[in-house]
């Protein structure tokens, strides 16, 4: 069951403009990017007119993803000291973290200890279980490869691999990371074993097709998509897999291909979405070029 959050904002984190130069602002580096500082104390960047930095601490929740739990600001003295503003009781607010969140500073032990918070929040055992099992590991790769952090993904994912290789999910995510990552071959190996162990889950073939499409093996990216397309009950998923092959015809100007998936795409596309309007602009293109 999805937890209940006692209040969920938005945060508008500017990147730092300020050109200070005392010690302060260089024990702010702000060069982490968030999804490594899972469990971790961060400051967000200020912008260059505001005077106080927004700080928190990230943490993994697994049915919501990775999230930023606000605990107040604070502003640096000349000393480098980071002072803390006053905190209103019982407010937490919590902000979803994505592929806009910028980097962050993480924060020492001493500057922990200057804003007066606890290494380890208390609230965090409602949050935090262990990760080592084939469900945790596959959900923290999930995670994580939907916002961006694919080789971390690989981390949990390789574990989760090792100890169930069939658990649920975990091979899409297996080889979605390695196809972000452009490792081709990697991908194509799990998921040659994944769609022989679960042959009619399309999913599957969205990555497997895409693994073999990028490494321009057009027989076996249209043999697997096909199939894909094929199996499909989600008119979606087979309009992403055939519209990666009219997608590439178009570009290699093969009209007679391009026609093919083209069609593909108007058999399971709804009027009017966006996969039908992707097509006409490809074929007003062909027009234009005649």
């Amino acid at each position: 069951m999805k937890k209940i959050i006692p209040c969920l904002i938005t945060l508008f984190v500017t990147t730092m403009g300020s050109s200070q130069n005392n010690s302060s602002t260089n024990q702010l580096k702000f060069e982490t990017i968030y999804y490594d500082a899972i469990y971790k104390w961060v400051a967000f960047p200020k912008a260059e007119t505001d005077s106080t930095y927004v700080y928190g601490y990230i943490y993994l929740d697994m049915q919501a993803g990775l999230t930023f739990n606000h605990e107040g600001t604070f502003h640096v003295e000349k000393t480098g000291k980071l002072v803390s503003s006053k905190k209103e009781p019982y407010n937490m607010v919590k902000m979803r973290l994505g592929n806009t969140t910028k980097n962050v500073a993480l924060l020492s032990s001493v500057q922990i200890k200057e804003l007066a918070v606890t290494p380890i929040p208390d609230w965090l055992k409602n949050y935090k279980k262990p990760i080592d099992d084939a469900e945790s590991l596959t959900r923290t790769g999930y995670h994580l490869n939907a916002v961006g952090g694919s080789k971390k993904a690989l981390e949990f994912l390789l574990k989760a691999y090792k100890k169930s290789p069939h658990h649920k999910g975990l091979e899409f995510e297996l080889g979605y990371a390695y196809n972000a990552l452009g490792q081709y071959e990697k991908a194509i190996e799990i998921l040659n074993k994944a769609t022989t162990h679960d042959p009619k889950n399309a999913l599957l073939y969205k990555e497997f097709g895409y693994a073999y499409l990028n490494l321009h093996k057009l027989p076996e990216a249209e043999a697997i998509y096909k199939r894909g397309v094929e199996i499909a009950t989600d008119k979606e998923l087979s309009c992403e897999m055939a519209i990666n092959m009219a997608n590439y015809y178009f570009i290699q100007k093969s009209k007679d291909k391009f026609n093919e998936w083209a069609n593909l795409v108007k058999q399971n596309a709804s009027p009017n979405s966006q996969y039908i309007k992707y097509i006409e602009y490809f074929e007003k293109e062909w027009e234009s070029k005649r």
